[in-house]
């Protein structure tokens, strides 16, 4: 069984507004990601993963969304890792699979999970993204350029990730215990000694961070904006 935590508790610091409650058009991203990951008919549950000032609102919207399955609204904590970890504990322990997402990013598919999913069955890891296109530099503090990487071995790495549960959840034990951070769910597992591995998407899934981010997923929503 797949199970979903569906992380909706950051600050929106750099956007000014709460980029996941704001509708983007009759739809805010935090319902748009509810209906198009529970339709995907692999997922048995889903948890939201909000801060506490937004439990009630989350659940409210829930209740007006015709959903195919129940819902569970969590409560995250001060960094995006203790918010997953939370949503992990929600879920059944029937669900061996965990997959994770950012609802800042409204246009995840049927077909980007399933893909990912086919992965992470067979290697227990596995994570959306795109090969680089662009050169990628590596830079100290001040700007100064350090290296040039390789961009035929670069990646920009996106959710969905979806992992074996209980590997994911050992993980973040880990990292807990060591008291170290991870910028999200792979560098987790991977932090541990454990492979994790990409699959290439070419489709839309951009993730809304700054004001223009949200008002391009907006036009595109409306189909007033064509990539």
């Amino acid at each position: 069984m797949l199970g979903a935590v569906l992380v909706a508790a950051g600050q929106s610091r750099r956007m000014g507004f709460d980029k996941i409650f704001r509708p983007l058009t009759t739809r805010s991203a935090l319902e748009l990601c509810l209906e198009r990951i529970s339709a995907f008919p692999r997922i048995s549950e889903i948890v939201v993963v909000v801060a506490r000032e937004r439990r009630e609102e989350a659940a409210r919207l829930i209740s007006l969304l015709a959903l195919p399955m129940s819902v569970e609204v969590v409560e995250g904590g001060a960094e995006r890792q203790d918010s997953v970890e939370a949503g992990l504990r929600a879920l059944s322990p029937r669900s061996e699979f965990a997959l994770v997402h950012d609802a800042a990013r409204p246009f995840v598919t049927a077909e980007l999970m399933e893909a990912i999913f086919q992965v992470a069955q067979r290697e227990g890891a596995a994570a959306c993204g795109n090969p680089s296109s662009d050169t990628v530099k590596e830079a100290d503090e001040q700007g100064k350029v350090v290296a040039t990487l390789d961009r035929r071995r670069v990646w920009n790495v996106q959710t969905p990730q979806i992992f074996r549960r209980e590997l994911l959840r050992e993980a973040y034990r880990q990292l807990r215990e060591r008291g170290e951070s991870a910028t999200d769910d792979a560098a987790a597992v991977e932090a541990i000694g454990h492979a994790v591995h990409l699959v290439s998407y070419t489709g839309f899934n951009g993730k809304m961070t700054r004001p223009d981010d949200w008002e391009l997923a907006r036009q595109l929503l409306l189909g007033k904006r064509a990539l």
